[in-house]
């Protein structure tokens, strides 16, 4: 179980990385990358929360 703790704290530490990295992409004006960091946010934070709680359902 703890290696699924591990899994789901770096996933969401990627998510924290990829709004970071949109951020970043939004203050050079590439709307399209920092679209793309949106998204791969999401997904990961989304990863994340769904290997911490895996009996939820979506």
């Amino acid at each position: 179980m703890q290696l699924l703790d591990l899994l789901a704290a770096l996933l969401v530490v990627a998510a924290a990385a990829a709004f970071t990295f949109g951020a970043y992409a939004l203050a050079r004006s590439s709307d399209v990358e920092a679209l793309y960091f949106l998204v791969v946010g999401v997904v990961a934070l989304r990863a994340g929360v769904q290997v911490a709680r895996p009996g939820a359902s979506a």
